[in-house]
């Protein structure tokens, strides 16, 4: 799983678009991409202690000129609601969330359940736009477009890693 092909498009886009300071929580279905991203002198990848401290760290960077990735697993947008709301949408600052989907197809850990079900529509009463990636083919098509939506028009902008292009996490 560490050297998926839809890691390295999605490691690609973010080049493209100069998206260069990554800040991510340990998940396991991204582990591949984020050791790409760590082996990568391109970015700047920081580990902070929670989701909201990534968001506040990203917010920063904005103000310095940098664009930023947050990535994480859906129970992380749970920890990172309050500050999206009360700082990333009202003052518009631009980042673009990777989140990895959990409790979907082939779950097997109860407590992932109810965030994975919780994760649209708290991102809808965020007022932040999501696409889901499912395909490799549709990989760099969506990434793309959802960078430039994020940094085009200052918003936080969400982009969910699928258990059917990831194969999620197994026992």
């Amino acid at each position: 799983m560490l050297c998926m092909a839809w890691a390295e498009t999605v490691l690609a886009c973010l080049k493209a678009n100069r998206v260069d300071t990554i800040v991510h929580i340990p998940d396991t279905v991204l582990t591949g991409l984020i050791r790409q991203l760590d082996a990568d002198p391109f970015f700047d990848v920081l580990i902070p202690t929670r989701e909201e401290e990534g968001v506040a760290i990203l917010a920063g960077a904005y103000l310095g000129g940098k664009g930023g990735a947050l990535l994480m697993q859906n129970s992380g947008l749970g920890n990172c609601a309050n500050i999206l709301g009360s700082l990333t949408v009202p003052y518009q600052f631009p980042m673009l969330m990777l989140i990895s989907q959990r409790g979907e197809l082939g779950e097997f850990n109860t407590v992932q359940v109810g965030m994975g079900q919780a994760l649209r529509p708290t991102l809808d009463g965020l007022g932040i736009q999501h696409f889901t990636l499912e395909r490799e083919e549709e990989v760099e098509r969506i990434m793309t477009g959802a960078i430039k939506l994020a940094f085009s028009t200052d918003r936080p902008i969400a982009v969910i890693v699928s258990p059917l292009l990831s194969g999620g996490k197994s026992l």
